[in-house]
């Protein structure tokens, strides 16, 4: 082992000691780092996609691989989380300056790796390490590669001679030229065309390939100059101009009035409906004063109920004797007395009920009825109309 090896297994196991399984990294990083000389490890900070950040291992480098009988190097980045190997590293494609992603079934938009072995690593993990990670994604990489070169821009060899007077034409040498199908390349015939205008734009430089003594091809062929033939137009107008204006104005003339009268029209009717608006704003405010009225009112009402009910609670729930009393003493007599008289009577027509049903014998009948038989001392007279004093026991009124 050299001594550039040991010092390199030497920081990476001393910055894998913060990790669970330790050792089961440090074990793969060494074997991905002896298997593809060209990756080198480092220790950054990695942030996720919910925002936590985490200081990570991370094996970066260019990863070889052949495509169409050419060799190209493809810069990654192989992150490796604190829960490996139970969870999967984290690849992604670092492009350089000239370089763009190209998205697939492999690789998305950002760069991140998605090739079938990262997806299958979280069922089986126990059997995947980063040397078979770095071979899945050289293998991948090889059908189709994950990164291809930004097309260059195509600038004009020769710019306008400052010399020459601005001309309102478009810039058309600032424009690449139109592509030309490899198959079809111009003849000497066909490569001849007019000399352009002294004012006009440079000719476009020749395209790549072409030999030095090719004419150049002109971005367009003018056959008549613009500015003669905006001469033309102002100093011989078609004769058809004037009846056309006129036509036009006539036309607009007609649109106008028919839009003033339709705007006198809205004016007459909203004159008109001025007096109507105030008749109904009048009535409003009559019906705001009878509503303002009545919910005045209301609240009054409302406030003494309150006050009511706040009264009954402060004295309570009355007795169920003091539910039905009369106003003085002589008439509540009264009531018990006309009370105890209808006990009476129920009683006894229930013991006839009774005797004539079986259930009592005739001496338990009369028994009872003697015991019964006073009436009360006051009793309603009803051809009086009052109360009289009834002093004969057996009294029985007919």
């Amino acid at each position: 082992m050299s001594k550039s090896e040991s010092v390199v297994q030497k920081w990476l196991r001393d910055n894998v000691q913060t990790y669970p399984n330790s050792n089961i990294v440090y074990a793969h990083a060494d074997a991905a780092l002896s298997r593809h000389p060209t990756i080198r490890p480092k220790t950054d900070v990695y942030t996720y996609d919910d925002g936590r950040t985490q200081l990570l291992l991370c094996l970066h480098g260019l990863l070889p691989i052949s495509f169409r009988a050419a060799s190209y190097n493809i810069p990654i980045a192989v992150w490796v989380p604190r829960e490996y190997p139970r969870s999967p590293p984290i690849a992604y494609v670092v492009p350089t300056s000239d370089m763009l992603v190209r998205p697939g079934p492999d690789t998305d938009t950002s760069g991140r790796c998605l090739i079938e072995y990262l997806r299958n690593w979280e069922r089986k993990c126990e059997g995947c390490d980063l040397v078979a990670l770095l071979d899945a994604m050289k293998e991948a990489f090889s059908r189709q590669p994950p990164v291809y070169a930004k097309p260059k821009d195509v600038t004009a060899a020769q710019q306008p001679h400052p010399s020459c007077p601005p001309s309102s034409a478009p810039d058309y040498a600032a424009r690449p030229p139109a592509p030309i199908p490899p198959e079809r390349y111009p003849t000497a015939q066909h490569m001849a065309s007019p000399a352009p205008p002294p004012n006009g734009p440079p000719p476009l430089p020749a395209k790549p390939g072409y030999s030095a003594t090719s004419p150049p091809i002109t971005s367009r062929s003018v056959s008549v100059p613009v500015p003669q033939a905006n001469a033309n137009f102002r100093t011989e107008p078609p004769t058809n101009v004037h009846a056309k204006i006129s036509s036009e104005l006539a036309s607009l003339s007609q649109a106008m009035a028919l839009d003033a009268e339709r705007l006198r029209a809205n004016q007459t009717d909203l004159l008109a409906g001025e007096p109507a608006i105030r008749d109904e704003m009048a009535r409003l405010e009559a019906v705001r004063d009878v509503c303002r009225g009545v919910a005045a009112r209301l609240e009054q009402v409302v406030a003494a109920g309150e006050r009511n009910v706040a009264e009954l609670r402060r004295k309570g729930d009355p007795e169920v004797d003091e539910l039905v009393c009369s106003t003085t003493i002589v008439y509540n007599q009264l009531v018990n007395l006309v009370a105890e008289d209808n006990a009476i009577e129920d009683t006894i027509y229930h013991l006839h009920r009774a005797l004539n049903a079986g259930r009592i014998d005739l001496e338990r009948f009369l028994r009872v009825r003697i015991l019964t038989a006073s009436p009360p001392p006051f009793r309603p007279s009803p051809a009086a109309g009052g109360i009289s004093l009834l002093g004969l026991r057996g009294y029985h009124p007919s």
